[in-house]
């Protein structure tokens, strides 16, 4: 959850330009009361915004749905200009550009100085988020609060690729999906950049084998490591709107409880980003508005993905390989789990990357070679002799 400076151009372009809006827009001006440009960020699939008042040190946070309370890390809090205080049970509170305080809590429950991970992290969670009409626009990357006194979201919409759904649980929004024919609740979950990660139980609910799954490496939590396995449903539908060929991420022991009323299983980044998102927590609803019909794994065509056959995570420096599908030119080329491929002139997006691995061309990786890390160049002609 760590993210990058933003770059100073494009600070000045989120301080003093307007952020685009929609040409037809249905909601009326007076209903918005704030428009937050999403921030850049070392990861692709993250909502990060910045809620500080103008002339204020930056207050970057991390959208997170699925978080039912703020909360930053001690390092983060301290980046933020908060004073951290190791004995404090009281919330923080903090003025915002949005007119309203943030209350938050900074975990100290390890330590005052870092956090328990590694990572450091600000979450802008659902007790702030819960007074709004909230808006995702991954298309334009904006967050727009909007006054639920001015705005609602239908409870009927218009027939088309839209729908509305009501939503259970308690600030954390819980809908239904169907994956193929059984029907799982999951937490909306903007803090997570999959598309679908479903616990042990309720993947088997929807009828997987998680037994004999592939091993998928494992995930970096809040709450510590956890490990993963890989499903591919042939056929998802939420909302009456359907897709095929979505990737799903199984974690067989569930996510430590965090996500309780939904079996610990979310929807997060890769799947809602194919659609415009309005929570209307007030209301208990959600709609949605399909805007692409393609499915994406770590923000990159998933189509793409399975081409090529390796599934990347998208770091600071590279590309870090988290699995490979047998008998595709990912394997052919000997490429592994937990090779890194360097950002380069070659390979300055994960696309280049996997559009390189499909077609044959040689690719270099970073790989550890008992303790000790080295470049290999990986070719089609060298794969016996890479295992």
């Amino acid at each position: 959850m760590t993210t990058t400076p933003v770059a100073f151009a494009a600070a000045l372009l989120a301080s003093f330009a307007a952020p685009s809006v929609r040409a037809a827009d249905d909601v009326p001006p007076e209903a918005v009361v704030a428009t937050l440009p999403f921030l850049a960020a070392e990861e692709p699939n993250r909502i990060v915004v910045d809620l500080a008042r103008d002339g204020s040190t930056p207050f970057r946070l991390m959208l997170d749905t699925g978080a039912s309370h703020s909360a930053l890390t001690p390092l983060a809090a301290r980046a933020a200009g908060v004073t951290v205080r190791a004995l404090k049970q009281t919330p923080y509170r903090r003025k915002t550009r949005v007119g309203r305080d943030l209350q938050f809590h900074v975990d100290t429950s390890s330590s005052d100085t870092g956090s328990r991970t590694g990572w450091e992290w600000g979450l802008l969670g659902a007790n702030f988020l819960e007074a709004y009409v909230v808006e995702l626009d991954f298309t334009m990357r904006t967050v727009r609060l909007l006054d639920p006194k001015r705005f609602a979201v239908p409870e009927a919409p218009p027939e088309g690729e839209q729908a509305t759904i009501p939503f259970r649980g308690s600030n954390r929004p819980v809908i239904e999906i169907a994956i193929g024919d059984r029907r799982v609740p999951l937490t909306i979950d903007t803090g997570a950049p999959d598309g679908v990660i479903l616990s042990g139980r309720a993947a088997r609910r929807a009828g997987i084998d998680v037994d004999a799954l592939a091993p998928f490496g494992t995930a970096d939590t809040v709450m510590g490591p956890m490990e993963l396995r890989f499903h591919e449903a042939p056929e998802l539908t939420i909302g009456g709107m359907r897709f095929e060929h979505v990737p799903i991420v199984v974690a067989p022991k569930g996510w430590y409880g965090m996500v309780g009323e939904s079996d610990d299983s979310i929807v997060g980044y890769d799947l809602l980003s194919r659609f415009l998102v309005r929570i209307d927590y007030p209301r208990r609803r959600v709609w949605l508005r399909r805007e692409s019909e393609r499915t994406t794994y770590q923000g990159v065509d998933y189509a793409l993905t399975r081409e090529a056959g390796a599934f990347l995570w998208t770091g600071k420096d590279g590309f870090g390989v988290l699995a490979v599908l047998p008998g595709t030119p990912a394997a052919q080329i000997g490429l592994r789990p937990g090779d890194v491929v360097p950002r380069r002139a070659q390979a300055k997006t994960p696309e280049a990357v996997l559009l390189a691995i499909r077609d044959g061309r040689p690719v270099t990786v970073a790989r550890d070679e008992d303790g000790v890390l080295a470049d290999v160049e990986l070719r089609p002609a060298e794969a016996a002799a890479a295992h």
